[in-house]
């Protein structure tokens, strides 16, 4: 078997395995559509102010919700214009709180103890991260399109630096500015300097969910781990264990292919020195809070999903067939900071879908863990939060109508493998991961907010028709997850398809060079497989010998690197790659940086 139990799993695979697998589970709970639907989970927007106050930002519902943690309040619903996409949150002077608005291009700021929007900043596309300067008032804002944006508190430009695409949070280390890309789990100095997190064996850095500096001046970073080894599509029943899908992973203290993470990074003379722990037992985690004394560290995971031990370890785990255990982990994690013994889950015979999703993690100056659970909508308050959690945690109900949905749940739900869909297209996206698949070689995880419906066939070789196929091969073949029903299957699709971010990128640092470039991107004939909206999607060509599926240029600034193998890791040599391959010439780089500049626009 690929990947090998340990801990406590190791005596558990003693009692016995079961001697078949039910390949057709079907999940046939009822259809529910929220009448806004929700976007992909983000995390991360939760922070507590000295004075006790919780600051929730709600995308879902375009809300910005204010707490009295002490008195287990809500005092504020601000709410804000609809489609806004409220994400992280910065807490400045005077009781202020900034507050990005993804869906907006603007910066919000919000009078804490009144609730009063004082103002809205348009500041790129599609912001992310925002930091409060204490030293100057200032505000650094980073935006997906690669723009640094630096701003005077009350919303004046100070200066605009263009970085790389697909930047996360903003951060002050020794009083230098730094920002995370989100796919590639870099650190981005504005000198230059670049911080990469070494591979961990086998496996590699993908997807900073949320970085931040902790109390002894280190920079943490949470972000998944992803497997560089063969992974194989169709394996032998005897390399899988009943409850496996072909992705491996699933069992108790187990790594899968795709691993929650969290490194420190500690600045020595001799450079930045990286130490990684990986989460076994990990499922979807989108944000982490240290404990104030940095022994523990709390974990948003809106992943996480009931199993049955049955599963995994058949009829002779210690009870009678008819019986049911249930291992049902909440939606949040308590761990000892290097990393625990595994198992944080909880024998329930009965799931408590009442504490909500949690999505969102943060520590008051008391030690308190708040946690802000997405639907339904409310925040969970612990005093004294410790690692395997069992107590009810205090709860405040939060404004807001509901948003429950059935694509957004199978999108997030982590399947038997420990995998969701999200754990490869975090926030729809794509986690900028090249597969080695032992059957079908390389093939580069493709984005799913780019607006799929009217673009099949699927996949990098159009081998897939539709969703449906999709669905019943990679998350209930592969994944290891349940068939869908019928109007769960179509729910799915809706959802999936709905999913369409703008570009990230508006073009506004040099207008002419994207003229030109839209240009020669005709001339250069690249029109005749990337046509339509969708700028390709719809069709197959001969490429350098192989049959692929025209890939849709949306967004395609943030989704390297490129080609089916991930061979091109920027796009302007993605550019240069096809330009070689259709017309048997390289082209000046002049005419690559004007297309590879129109292309970011896309």
């Amino acid at each position: 078997m690929k990947y090998a139990y340990v801990l406590a799993a190791t005596a558990l695979l003693a009692t016995g395995c079961q001697d078949t697998i039910d390949l057709d589970p079907l999940d046939d709970s009822p259809v529910v559509e929220s009448r806004v639907r929700p976007a992909p989970i983000i995390g991360g927007t939760l922070v507590v102010t000295s004075d006790g106050l919780a600051v929730a930002a709600d995308p879902d519902r375009d809300l910005l919700h204010i707490v009295d943690i002490d008195a287990r309040d809500e005092l504020h619903a601000v709410a804000l214009e609809p489609g806004d996409q409220p994400g992280r949150v910065a807490l400045g002077s005077d009781g202020r709180a900034h507050v990005v608005l993804r869906g907006a291009g603007a910066l919000a700021t919000v009078e804490l103890t009144s609730g009063e929007v004082l103002a809205r900043h348009p500041v790129c596309p599609e912001p992310r991260g925002v930091a409060f300067d204490s030293g100057d008032a200032s505000l650094y804002v980073a935006c997906a399109g690669g723009d640094l944006v630096h701003l005077s508190e009350a919303g004046d430009e100070l200066k605009r630096v263009t970085l790389e695409p697909d930047l996360r949070d903003v951060i002050f280390v020794n009083g230098e500015v730094m920002v995370s890309r989100f796919r590639s789990a870099e650190l981005l100095g504005l000198d230059g300097s670049r911080i990469s997190i070494p591979n961990q064996g086998p496996f590699e850095a993908h997807v900073a969910w949320r970085t931040w500096v902790n109390a002894s001046g280190d920079i943490e970073i949470l972000h998944q781990m992803h497997d560089t080894q063969d992974v194989p599509i169709d394996p032998d029943p005897d390399d899988t264990r009943p409850g496996d899908g072909a992705y491996g992973g699933g069992g108790f203290c187990e790594t899968g292919i795709v691993n929650a993470a969290v490194s420190t990074i500690t600045t020595t003379d001799d450079g930045p020195v990286v130490n990684t722990v990986m989460m076994l037992d990990s499922q979807l985690t989108v944000d982490a809070s240290p404990h104030p004394d940095g022994d523990l560290l709390a974990m948003a995971v809106p992943g996480a999903a009931p199993r049955d031990v049955a599963d995994f370890f058949g009829d002779d785990f210690g009870r009678s067939s008819d019986e049911s255990f249930m291992v049902s982990p909440k939606t949040y994690r308590v761990e000892f900071r290097g990393g625990s013994d595994c198992g944080f889950f909880e024998d329930n015979p009965e799931p408590e879908p009442e504490q909500g999703q949690v999505v969102a993690v943060a520590h008051d100056s008391s030690g308190a863990l708040i946690m802000q659970s997405r639907e339904p909508a409310r925040l969970l308050i612990l005093d004294a939060p410790q690692p395997f959690e069992t107590r009810d945690a205090q709860i405040v109900e939060l404004a807001g109508e509901a948003r429950l949905d059935t694509g957004h749940e199978i999108f997030h739900r982590s399947t038997e493998s420990n995998l969701s869909c999200a754990s490869c297209h975090p926030e729809g996206g794509d986690d900028g991961h090249t597969w080695r698949f032992t059957e079908i070689g390389k093939r580069r995880t493709q984005p799913l907010d780019v607006g799929l419906e009217d673009t099949a066939p699927f996949h990098w070789d159009g081998d897939m028709d539709d969703l449906d196929m999709i669905m019943g091969e990679i998350l209930a073949h592969r994944m290891g997850g349940k068939r869908q029903s019928e109007p769960r299957r179509d729910s799915f699709e809706r959802w999936v398809f709905a999913q369409q971010r703008p570009p990230a990128d508006d073009g506004r640092n040099d207008a002419l060079l994207v003229s030109r470039g839209e240009a020669l991107f005709a001339s250069y004939d690249c029109t005749r497989c990337h046509y339509g909206a969708a700028l390709g999607g719809t069709t197959t060509e001969l490429i350098r010998g192989e049959q692929k599926q025209v890939p849709t240029l949306r967004r395609v600034a943030l989704h390297p690197p490129y080609m089916h193998d991930g061979r091109s890791p920027t796009l302007e040599h993605a550019v240069q790659d096809m330009i070689e391959s259709t017309r048997q010439t390289t082209a000046p780089q002049d005419d690559v940086d004007a297309i590879t500049a129109y292309l970011r626009t896309l």
